[in-house]
């Protein structure tokens, strides 16, 4: 198998339009550049949910970590079984075909899409109140939903509350009451319900959440999948399969008019444990499929699972932890590891696709792997394959405010490399920066400060707008984030003293032009042109982004 991203022709996806694309709710081609390089628009059917809670936000500083510990027995009571399947996914995105003529004037897109809504609504609240009445009947269950929180409501109270219809959720919400009065539980709530969409109408729901009365539309989400099935289920698939969401994504990308692409998932352990003849495995055939046929912008890494980028051979860390096949105890199972890295590196150097990796010490099903999201791994990796495109998710750290950037200054060190070294392509992204919402005096402070301590000021040109949505869903008024955001960066812009930044400003790089050199988006880039060809064979009209980029 020839591993090279090709411009040869991509075959259409079929029967889908782009909807509603320049809805005034979303689109302002006017308004400055917005690109959100973090965001997941999963349901509960694309991970392992279950072991993924049981194993892995139990840990002290995990990002969920306050929502499993209030949840955990909701969650484990949960039919997510029950969410949207590709198929039933796939007929909702075709029926909208005959619906673009409909498009014109504001809110079109999310009216257009208000029969989804209330779909994935009416089965999340279902379920939701079900597992509340099955946990009733224990008295353990009953203390889980009986005690006060902080804010005086009970976990049931909001359950019980929860309205017929999501468009009386919607009201409900922003009105005095158990759900409107308690941010905490309706984060909460908001965060399981969103498990129970169609994922396209999670996409529908960031893109008109964040851009509605905003001087930012966003122009373009990239949402990125995950491949936990070896590290959490001993290699058992996920109910809706990886290739279906890839399918899935490139229907959703073609659906929001080039607005939402996604980033591959690859996992060297299912790298490993697939290889064929060819020396090729699923992991590795999935990116190249989605890279090159679905409009796919790059690949997600998720190291705490178990992986270092570079640096597994030799180690012993995988020997005897439970829940880990056979295969992991084998001496030899850390070069295997790396031998499947490389083949991606290449591929990625090669054709130059960009990588995401998850970069703070969270959400691993052990915390002997945490470390391995560090960057003295990342510094191997870049010296053995430098030039690499990468970005570090979450800059090392989700609550850089209370750590006064402590975490994020070694990979600001790998990022500050002289130009044409090995760091030259590293960025990083503010995926989950939760203190913008809870602390933007000290985010402002922090930021400020990091910016400044960077050689030749280099994160002014690094440092990248991300949300992590939908995990970031159970933070308080997260509505905010982009305007709170937009507060933060104009403070730190101040001062700055006013300094120009790829042509524009610190706000404007942040927010959107970083961003575009890292993912490739300028004209004559490999990125650029693999998405002309996708959006030439699907039809879809020049995005808001592609014109601000130029």
């Amino acid at each position: 198998m020839a591993l090279a991203a090709s411009l040869a022709p991509v075959p259409s996806i079929g029967r889908i339009a782009p909807l509603c694309s320049t809805d005034p709710a979303i689109s302002d081609v006017n308004a400055p550049l917005t690109i959100d390089v973090h965001a997941h628009i999963f349901n509960g059917r694309d991970l392992q949910i279950r072991q993924f809670f049981a194993k892995t936000t139990v840990q002290q500083g995990s990002e969920l970590y306050p929502f499993a510990s209030a949840m955990g027995a909701v969650l484990q009571t949960l039919g997510w079984h029950l969410a949207p399947n590709a198929e039933s996914e796939r007929r909702a995105i075709a029926q909208y075909a005959a619906e673009t003529r409909s498009c014109g004037g504001a809110e079109t897109l999310r009216t257009l899409a208000a029969p989804a809504f209330e779909e994935g609504y009416a089965l999340g609240r279902r379920e939701l109140q079900a597992a509340a009445q099955t946990l009733s009947q224990t008295p353990q269950g009953a203390a889980v939903l009986g005690p006060k929180t902080k804010g005086g409501s009970r976990l049931e109270d909001a359950i019980r509350s929860l309205p017929p219809t999501y468009k009386g959720f919607e009201a409900k919400r922003t009105q005095p009451g158990v759900l409107g009065s308690n941010p905490t539980l309706l984060g909460y709530l908001r965060f399981i319900l969103h498990n129970f969409n169609h994922r396209h109408v999670n996409a529908i729901d960031y893109l008109t959440t964040y851009s509605r009365n905003s001087s930012r539309k966003v122009d373009l989400m990239v949402a990125s999948m995950v491949d936990y099935d070896w590290w959490l289920a001993q290699g058992k698939q996920t109910p809706t399969t990886l290739a279906e969401q890839v399918d899935l994504m490139g229907e959703i990308s073609v659906l929001l008019g080039g607005r939402v692409h996604g980033f591959a998932p690859f996992c060297p352990f299912r790298e490993a444990m697939t290889k064929g003849a060819d020396g090729i495995g699923e992991s590795m055939r999935l990116v190249t499929r989605a890279v090159e046929t679905q409009g796919f912008l790059g690949v997600k890494l998720y190291p705490p699972m178990g992986f270092a980028p570079w640096g597994n051979t030799g180690q012993t860390i995988w020997v005897g932890k439970p829940g880990l096949p056979a295969a992991a105890s084998d001496p030899a199972f850390g070069a295997h590891l790396d031998a499947a890295m490389e083949t991606l590196f290449k591929y990625c150097a090669d054709n130059d696709v960009p990588i995401m990796a998850h970069s703070n010490h969270s959400n691993g099903p052990d915390k002997a792997f945490l470390d391995l999201a560090g960057s003295e791994y990342w510094s191997k990796a870049l010296g053995k394959f430098p030039g690499l495109r990468a970005s570090f998710g979450h800059f090392g750290d989700t609550d850089l405010e209370d750590h006064q950037g402590n975490k994020s200054r070694k990979f600001l060190d790998l990022m500050s490399s002289a130009a044409g070294s090995a760091g030259a392509n590293i960025f990083a992204d503010s995926g989950y920066f939760a203190g913008v919402l809870s602390n933007q005096p000290k985010m402002t402070q922090v930021l400020q400060m990091l910016y400044t301590a960077s050689d030749n000021h280099v994160l002014r040109e690094r440092l990248m707008y991300g949300t992590d949505w939908t995990m970031i869903l159970p933070q308080k008024k997260v509505d905010d984030y982009l305007s709170d955001f937009i507060d933060v960066m104009g403070k730190v812009e101040a001062a700055q003293g006013g300094v120009t930044v790829r042509q524009t400003t610190l706000s404007n790089a942040f927010f959107g032009h970083n961003a575009a050199e890292f993912l490739g988006l300028k004209s004559g880039m490999p990125n650029r042109r693999r998405l002309e060809t996708f959006y030439a064979a699907n039809k879809v009209p020049e995005p808001d982004w592609m014109r601000k980029v130029g």
